[in-house]
């Protein structure tokens, strides 16, 4: 392909590479989570890892583009970098200590705790068809649970860490989500990840020894976390919503968890029994009802789940 061909494809490229692209990123980011499960390194150092190496990328993006750090809500960017730190930290612990499935599936209520308390935040009208909605993919996380419930790879720790991950992403996407009206995307994200990555330190000075002795193996696994599934999947995945209806692009996204949980099946042999299916299924659908012809919004305010976005 000619250069300038290449070119008038990015700048114009109807839908179909961008839906190629959000199709390549939610397995990418399926993937991750069983890969992050089978790393010899403890979860503060992968998150130490990842936000770190996100970060230098960052600023040499930030650097070459002439972009400015400086934003009006520097306050509010700063709380919404520690609370992304923690985000990243906590949903990798999940990861480590419960189910794939049950982290990334947590994860994946995202949308639904915004929408609950989005009408008080923005002037949002909630109906009864999406608080219903809500409820019921509540309901399925609950049956997934119980279903995993006394497996050995099961751990109520990390499913409350999971939670804990979900709620501090929330805060952060609704931080994010006021922050964006003054201020530029790329300057904000380096700023985050700068914090985040501040935040993230003191848990591994902890333990200095963990961030050292990785093989190759574990190499590989930090720089697809950090550059593959984590900068470049949001990367790819913002410059997406320029063309792809965001009520389209989220139910696509929605795909993650169960790329993730058949993935860690294959992986790493993690079971995947009926009534983890069927709630895994309630919620899913129940999610993809709610998001699906809400009303535009931003494409920097698109709602990505927790477990997703940490990726």
């Amino acid at each position: 392909m000619r250069a300038s061909t290449w070119r008038n494809a990015v700048n114009a490229p109807g839908e179909s590479l961008p839906l190629a692209a959000i199709f390549a990123t939610v397995l990418t980011w399926g993937i991750v989570s069983p890969v992050i499960k089978t790393a010899s390194l403890d979860g503060p150092a992968l998150a130490f890892y990842r936000l770190s190496i996100g970060a230098v990328v960052l600023l040499v993006v930030v650097r070459a583009t002439g972009t400015t750090l400086r934003t009006p809500s520097w306050r509010l960017a700063v709380l919404g970098g520690a609370l992304f730190g923690v985000n990243v930290i906590l949903f990798v612990l999940s990861i480590k200590l419960t189910t794939v499935a049950n982290a990334t599936l947590i994860g994946a209520l995202q949308p639904a705790i915004v929408l609950v308390v989005a009408g008080r935040w923005f002037g949002e009208t909630v109906s009864r068809r999406e608080i219903t909605c809500v409820a019921l993919a509540i309901a399925g996380v609950a049956i997934v649970i119980l279903g995993s419930a006394g497996t050995p790879e099961w751990n109520i720790l990390g499913d409350f860490l999971a939670v804990l991950a979900v709620l501090t992403f929330t805060a952060y996407f609704l931080i994010t989500k006021r922050v964006r009206a003054t201020s530029g995307t790329l300057g904000y994200m380096a700023l985050v990840h700068l914090v985040a990555t501040v935040v993230a330190t003191p848990a591994v000075l902890a333990r200095p020894g963990s961030l050292g002795g990785l093989d190759v193996r574990d190499v590989l696994i930090v720089l697809f976390f950090a550059l593959i599934s984590g900068t470049l999947g949001q990367m790819v995945i913002g410059w997406t919503h320029r063309f792809v209806d965001v009520s389209v692009s989220s139910l696509l996204l929605l795909g993650v968890p169960v790329v993730a949980a058949v993935s860690a099946w294959l992986m790493i042999d993690e079971p995947l029994g009926p009534v983890q299916i069927a709630g895994a299924s309630v919620t899913l659908v129940a999610i993809g009802a709610m998001v699906w012809r809400r009303p535009p919004a931003e494409p920097e305010d698109v709602m990505v789940p927790a477990a997703i976005a940490a990726e």
